[in-house]
């Protein structure tokens, strides 16, 4: 079946029966764990400051913050489907396939009542690609995020998110590997001045070797790969790239792209980037 926003009136549904009964069962689940949380009902986690302050009520729906806006998305507007014998939504209608314009150069963050994350410091499962938001539900039964996790070995235990309350665009570059891949956030890494000599002197910009450094595998050994940096539409630098010229290498926020010095001419430039693919030098 397929799922998307019922066009109707709000006011009208909200009479509803069956809305009542799943908010019901919605509060019902989750009481005991908001009362363990402040001990104050079940509005009180709004101003517990462990926990997102969030402008929905638990269970009725989410917010979904993109680099411009935020939105909420209501669950009564989204018609179920079944996944695992439960009423579910699909990660990606619920994000929504217009809340970016170039959605696979996203990471999407699920947090749950509690302010636990996927990707949080001490966890570092990763944000979730727009790839697995077509392969994730949210269980409205448990208000919980439910993956496929046997369809991409990169998806953990850890990426089933429960008690959501918010999902969080951020624009991101997927730093790959034979044995993995990791997207790091362009807002959560730190920027250097351009220096002169490169397109967009002055600006603040985040040197190449910073997303691979924050994003790479722990056990990184930078020199011994090149790298691969790539755009969205599979346009990419014309050559790979030595660690050291990775690290004369910008992106730049307010453009969108990425630079490297006038003198090696247009084609060293990447509107879009997507992916910095790590690949073993030969030897």
């Amino acid at each position: 079946m397929a799922m998307g926003p019922m066009i109707e009136n709000r006011t009208s549904r909200a009479a509803d029966a069956g809305r009542g009964g799943v908010a019901a069962r919605l509060l019902c689940s989750v009481a005991v764990f908001l009362i363990a949380l402040s001990g104050c009902g079940k509005d009180s986690y709004l101003t517990e400051p462990e926990g997102p302050v969030v402008s929905v009520e638990f269970g009725e729906g989410i917010e979904v913050i993109t680099p411009s806006d935020t939105l909420v998305r209501f669950f009564e507007d989204f018609t179920p489907v079944t996944f695992q014998d439960r009423p579910a939504i699909l990660l990606r209608n619920l994000v929504g396939e217009d809340v970016v314009e170039f959605p696979d150069l996203y990471g999407y963050r699920f947090v749950g009542v509690d302010g636990f994350y996927a990707n949080m410091p001490g966890k570092g499962y990763g944000d979730n690609t727009w790839d697995q938001l077509t392969i994730g539900y949210l269980d409205l039964t448990d208000v919980r995020i439910v993956f496929e996790t046997e369809r991409d070995p990169n998806l953990r235990n850890g990426h089933n998110v429960k008690w959501l309350v918010r999902a969080e665009v951020l624009r991101s570059v997927d730093v790959v590997w034979s044995g993995g891949r990791n997207l790091v956030a362009v807002t959560e890494v730190e920027t250097a001045t351009v220096p002169e000599g490169v397109p967009g002197a002055g600006a603040d910009g985040v040197v190449l070797t910073t997303f691979v450094e924050e994003g790479g595998p722990s056990d990184l050994v930078p020199d011994q790969y090149v790298y691969r940096v790539s755009a969205r539409d599979g346009q990419g630098l014309p050559r790979l790239l030595t660690w050291a010229e990775m690290g004369a290498a910008y992106y730049l926020p307010g453009d969108d792209r990425v630079v490297m010095s006038e003198a090696l001419g247009s084609a060293y430039q990447v509107d879009r980037p997507k992916t910095i693919r790590m690949e073993a030098k030969v030897r």
